[in-house]
């Protein structure tokens, strides 16, 4: 009898925790994704009443035009605050002279490290979360139209970036970067580095004053926190990719985004298909890498076009012509019309010949200087 009063008892729970469960997942609000491919800037360009042509490298470098380039044009145009997470300095002086130089205003976070020999309490104050917090809040929004939370190991196209943002309109909520999933929250990865308009800051700020979204935030997990705290209020990562679909924002070196591991990619929110041309951001595993980047990407020219610097200036016959007139002229020679014995021997009374030009080297070679 015992054992049937346990059965029942058993099946009454199995049913009650499979009742609970439908009432929760019912409860959860299933966030939305926005698939968008960024095919409007040209539309947005023109709208902006300028024209463009292209320029080559010769012409920019070797004449004395001024030229009002496109990355100028959106770098005055698009405004963007670039927020840098800080565990290492060297990292830090590096994206100063790289790609930082692209960002309109540049906040360092100085984050605290972990003595790996004598490991103290973590302070929940000085978490990453919790000091990006306090960072967002008190940002005045009309400053700046976007705002990129990036790692300090981390490097960003920021002429790319505007190029992505630019058409789209910065008063609605876009949380753009690489979507991941962790625990139900969706997410963008901060290894990436995320994007966050100036509607979503406000959204945000607005939130702040009614939720407290740094409850239990204990780890150094800023770029989790933030989705869980925007999911609150329906503002989920934006699927966001170029004209040919491919993906924009790389959480990994280089290698690993052409060349995945088996676990890379399993946590992903969206496809991840590698790799877009206009890519705007990737990892970097040291800081001196970012001055190769940096190299590569803004200051090696490929001369492709024109003959400013790039090509030897063509000399004309009469030019050639001129020279050994002019010498013929020098040695008393009035005549063009000279044998090519009697201009060697001119040359060989001004110059001793090979033989004698050995023999006296050898005779110097006697003295000791």
């Amino acid at each position: 009898m015992a054992h049937f009063y346990t059965r029942i008892s058993f099946i009454i729970g199995i049913v009650i925790g499979v009742f609970l469960a439908l009432i929760i997942k019912k409860s959860v609000i299933k966030p939305t994704y926005l698939s968008k491919e960024y095919n409007k800037y040209e539309e947005w360009f023109k709208i902006q009443g300028y024209n463009k042509t292209r320029i080559n490298w010769d012409e920019l470098r070797y004449t004395n035009k001024t030229f009002y380039l496109e990355s100028q044009f959106l770098f005055d145009k698009v405004k963007i605050v670039c927020i840098i997470l800080v565990k290492n300095e060297k990292y830090l002086q590096a994206a100063n002279s790289t790609w930082a130089r692209g960002c309109n205003k540049i906040q360092a976070v100085k984050l605290q490290m972990q003595n790996k020999i004598m490991p103290k309490k973590q302070s929940k104050d000085k978490s990453s979360w919790v000091l990006l917090y306090n960072i967002l809040k008190s940002q005045d929004v009309e400053d700046f139209q976007w705002t990129i939370i990036i790692k300090d190991t981390s490097f960003v196209l920021m002429d790319n970036l505007r190029y992505l943002v630019a058409p789209l309109n910065n008063k609605e909520k876009y949380y753009l970067g690489y979507g991941l999933k962790f625990w139900g929250t969706s997410y963008n990865s901060g290894e990436a580095g995320y994007v966050l308009s100036q509607g979503t800051i406000k959204e945000l700020q607005a939130a702040m004053e009614k939720t407290n979204c740094l409850e239990f935030a204990y780890w150094n997990r800023e770029d989790y926190y933030l989705g869980k705290c925007l999911n609150t209020f329906n503002i989920t990562p934006t699927n966001i990719l170029d004209n040919e679909g491919f993906s924009l924002f790389h959480p990994y070196i280089w290698y690993n985004a052409f060349f995945p591991g088996e676990d890379y990619f399993t946590n992903n929110l969206f496809p991840y298909k590698c790799c877009s041309t206009k890519s705007v951001s990737f990892k970097v595993n040291d800081a001196d890498k970012m001055f190769t980047y940096h190299y590569l990407f803004y200051k090696l020219q490929v001369f492709s076009h024109g003959s400013n610097g790039n090509t030897k200036r063509a000399i004309s016959q009469s030019e050639d012509k001129k020279v050994w007139m002019n010498f013929l002229k020098s040695q008393g020679f009035h005549d063009d019309n000279i044998t090519s014995d009697l201009y060697y021997k001119v040359w060989e009374n001004l110059i001793n010949d090979p033989t004698s030009f050995a023999q006296n080297m050898k005779k110097e070679d006697l003295f000791d200087y």
